[in-house]
């Protein structure tokens, strides 16, 4: 349930909302004045502006985001939220008047250089940068076109990330098309939209990570607010239930030396499980947060999407996939915990549950030609593909780990016992775990 607001914070919220609408306004005229192209999300009323300049650009762009409105409850229409699609109204109107009122205001600002022209175009991205800020940290609504890729994110399951990265590339498609056939010319899309698409989102992210005193000060029930969406860990649980985690370097045999411990303790053992369990609780597909959960495999084109897609989520403070699918499997592994004594693989227990009192956390490592050679058996690969694999995983493990919570993977500090499994072997690692973790049940 959504918390009551007094008018005092609602009168500050709708405050920031106004200045998020001017300075927003303010840097779409900066931008074109800069004549360099302008962000993704202008381009396409821009291009139409300059096709049928009889309609002001502030009409087009309100015609445009009149359009995305209108499509939110055709799109999804057994859960249509009127309240925000009336203010998205409201704020559009303004907007277009604003985008006219600074396109009439700086119509002697012309400059001749391109040094100048950047000038423009950068204080622009920031006026825009520092207008969405605003907005977020209000939290009235959201912009038309981030509404309507919210509710296509709602209704295909699609995060809104990866759809905001094909959004802003069609738009930027079209708007090119509309130049090129009407025009001749590029004029909405130069190199300005791609500094504007690759520089905004980010100045966004940075400073909702960095303004937080700001935010806190003209709004200090964010407080509160920031301090409700971390994953909070085990303290009042019941414990009577023993619990053991168990990490592992790709290749260490972690997960065999795992399920001998569950079968010789007579302990419930919870690895892929879990992620059934957590596709169930989220309202995912099984395949979906498998394939999500830690993103091992990813190329290039991956990670600049995510890159790209991530700082835009952040602007609108939506989780990415991994936080959502991080939170979900937290509450999971609490509630096993909760209900069983178990070992449980992985996905950062160790984290989760660093206050359970009755817990044992371990890692397994190897060498790394043990785990190469391991890896090479256990999956037909080559030497080289084996050791690319290896670090690949160590990579997304350690910044899986370095992203959700305040443990270095990997190190000793993190966990009661480590343990080389290449020393020992894989069977006497897993005996003498077992025989340790008797003794320690038995204390």
């Amino acid at each position: 349930m959504e918390r009551e607001k007094s008018a005092w914070e609602l009168t500050r919220r709708y405050f920031l909302f106004s200045m998020s609408i001017i300075l927003s306004a303010l840097g779409i005229g900066l931008s074109i004045k800069g004549a360099l192209g302008v962000s993704p999300i202008s381009s396409v009323p821009y291009s139409l502006a300059l096709i049928i300049p009889a309609i002001s650009l502030g009409t087009w762009n309100a015609l445009w985001n009149f359009l995305q409105i209108a499509l939110q409850p055709l799109i999804r229409p057994r859960d249509i939220h009127w309240r925000e699609i009336f203010i998205q109204c409201i704020m559009t109107c303004f907007f277009g008047y604003f985008i006219d009122l600074f396109m009439e205001l700086l119509v002697d600002f012309n400059p001749d250089t391109y040094p100048v022209r950047v000038a423009y175009l950068l204080v622009g991205c920031v006026a825009m940068a520092v207008g969405a800020y605003f907005g977020v940290i209000a939290r009235v609504t959201m912009l038309p076109m981030d509404a309507l890729w919210q509710v296509v994110a709602d209704v295909t399951g699609k995060s809104y990330a990866t759809l905001r990265v094909i959004g802003d590339l069609s738009f930027t498609t079209i708007s090119a098309v509309l130049c090129m056939v009407f025009l001749g010319e590029l004029i909405g899309v130069r190199e300005g939209t791609l500094l504007a698409a690759l520089t905004i989102g980010n100045m966004i992210r940075f400073m909702l990570d960095k303004f937080k005193p700001f935010t806190y000060f003209i709004l200090p029930e964010e407080v509160l607010s920031d301090k409700n969406t971390v994953v909070m860990p085990v303290r009042e649980q019941e414990e009577e239930h023993f619990i053991i985690t168990l990490s592992h370097e790709y290749g260490s045999g972690g997960r065999t030396i795992a399920r001998r411990i569950a079968h010789e303790l007579g302990m419930a053992y919870y690895d892929s499980e879990i992620i059934e369990l957590a596709a169930k609780k989220g309202g995912y597909s099984e395949h979906f947060v498998q394939e999500n959960e830690e993103r091992i495999d990813r190329t290039a084109l991956d990670k600049l999407v995510d890159w790209y897609g991530d700082s835009y989520s952040k602007y609108q403070q939506e989780e990415s996939t991994q936080k959502q699918l991080f939170r979900v499997e937290s509450q999971v592994i609490q509630d096993i915990a909760a209900k069983d004594s178990c070992v449980i693989v992985g996905r950062l227990a160790n984290y989760v549950l660093r206050d359970h009192g009755n817990s044992l956390h371990i890692f397994i490592t190897a060498d790394d030609i043990e785990r190469v050679n391991r890896v090479m058996r256990k999956e037909n690969l080559s030497e080289q593909e084996a050791a690319t694999k290896i670090l690949a995983f160590a990579e997304e493990r350690k910044n899986h780990c370095h992203d959700f919570s305040e443990l270095e993977w990997g190190n000793s500090l993190s966990y009661d016992i480590t343990m080389k499994s290449s020393r020992y072997g894989v069977d006497r690692t897993a005996a003498i775990l077992i025989e340790m973790i008797k003794q320690f049940r038995n204390r």
